[in-house]
C-alpha cells in the first residue's frame, strides 16, 4: 500500500504503483507460461520424418527405416521374398487371399535402436513398447487399412522380421478376419479384443508355430532340444494361448514342433483345419480338433524321438 504524505510524493507513489502492477502482471504471465510449458509435452517428429528411408522390395513388401544400410535392406528383402515364395508353395495361396481382406501389402518399420523404438513407436503406431516388436494387422476388411510390422535393429539384424512377415501371410491367406476374430485369450492393446473369448482349443499353436516353422525351417536346435523332454501331449498344445496355457517355450518352440509334426505327418488334417479358418468358422475348427482327441499323441511322442537333438 502507498500512503501519500505530500503532493511532492504523488509522482513517486504513482511510479511505484505502476512498477508493482507491472511486476505483478509479469509474474502472472511467467506463471501462466510455466503452466503452459508444463502442460504441453514435447512434440515428437512424425513417423515419415523419423522413418524416412522407404524401399519397396516387391509389390507386397515395403521396408521403412531410420538408418538401414543398402546392404541390410538388400539382405532383408531377399529373406522376405524367399519366405513369401515358401509360404505360397506350401499352401498354394498366391493370389488367393481370404474374403474381405484388403491388406494387399505389409509395411515393415524399423527404428535404429531399442531406445528409438521406445521413444517413438507408441506415438507413431499407438502400441506398447515393452516387447521386441509387434505385427499390427489392423482391420483388414477396411480398404484404407495397412498392415504394419514395427520393430528395431538389434546386433546388426532386424528383430523378428521373418517370423512377423509369416504372420502377415497367414492372416491374409489362411485366417479370416482380424486378430480379434481369432481363437486366443489376448485382450490387451492395441487391439483390446472383447471378452470373453471362446473356450479351447485355440489357434495360437498354429499361428505362432507356422511363423516359426517357415522362418526357421527344419533346423531349429532350441526346439529340437526341447523335443527330447516330451513335455506336452499334442492334444495339450492345441489348447495353447497367450495368457493361459502359455509361456515362451510352449508358444514358440512347442508351437513349431506341433506345426512341423502336422505338416509332415498329417497334411490332410492341416488342410481340413484350413477349410474352417479361411472362412472364420471357429466352431467348426474346434469341433474338428476335439474329434481328434488324444488319437495322435502316441505318434507324436514317437516323432519327437526322431527329431530330438541332445
Amino acid at each position: 500500500m502507498c500512503v501519500i504524505a505530500t503532493s511532492g510524493l504523488l509522482t513517486a507513489c504513482l511510479n511505484t504503483q505502476a512498477h508493482n502492477q507491472e511486476h505483478a502482471q509479469a509474474g502472472k504471465a511467467a506463471e501462466k507460461s510455466a503452466v503452459t510449458t508444463k502442460a504441453s509435452p514435447v512434440k515428437l517428429a512424425e513417423v515419415d520424418e523419423v522413418l524416412a528411408q522407404v524401399f519397396d522390395c516387391n509389390a507386397t513388401i515395403t521396408i521403412r527405416s531410420q538408418a538401414l544400410t543398402p546392404q541390410a535392406l538388400d539382405k532383408a528383402c531377399k529373406a522376405l521374398i524367399i519366405r513369401e515364395d515358401k509360404f505360397h508353395r506350401l499352401f498354394n495361396t498366391r493370389g488367393k487371399p481370404v474374403a474381405d481382406d484388403y491388406n494387399h501389402s505389409l509395411r515393415a518399420n524399423f527404428y535404429q535402436s531399442r531406445d528409438e523404438y521406445v521413444k517413438y513407436a507408441t506415438a507413431h503406431f499407438n502400441m506398447p513398447t515393452d516387447n521386441g516388436g509387434m505385427y499390427l494387422e489392423g482391420l483388414p476388411q477396411r480398404r484404407d487399412n495397412h498392415a504394419e510390422f514395427v520393430a528395431y535393429e538389434k546386433n546388426g539384424g532386424l528383430w523378428n522380421l521373418e517370423h512377423e512377415y509369416v504372420h502377415y501371410l497367414d492372416s491374409r491367406f489362411n485366417r479370416y478376419g482380424d486378430f480379434c476374430n481369432g481363437l486366443h485369450d489376448d485382450h490387451s492393446g492395441p487391439e483390446f479384443c472383447p471378452e470373453p473369448n471362446l473356450d479351447y482349443p485355440h489357434g495360437v499353436w498354429w499361428s505362432e508355430g507356422i511363423a516359426e516353422y517357415i522362418a526357421k525351417g527344419e533346423h531349429y536346435p532350441k526346439a529340437q532340444q526341447l523335443a527330447a523332454s516330451k513335455q506336452y501331449r499334442l492334444s495339450e498344445l492345441f489348447n495353447t494361448s497367450y495368457n493361459s496355457n502359455s509361456g515362451s517355450e510352449r508358444v514358440y518352440q512347442w508351437g513349431y514342433l506341433a506345426v512341423r509334426f502336422m505338416m509332415e505327418q498329417h497334411r490332410d488334417k492341416v488342410e481340413q483345419t484350413l477349410t474352417f479358418t479361411r472362412k472364420g468358422d471357429w466352431q467348426g475348427y474346434q469341433a474338428l480338433l476335439r474329434s481328434w482327441s488324444t488319437s495322435l499323441d502316441q505318434q507324436w511322442f514317437n516323432w519327437l524321438e526322431q527329431v530330438a537333438v541332445n
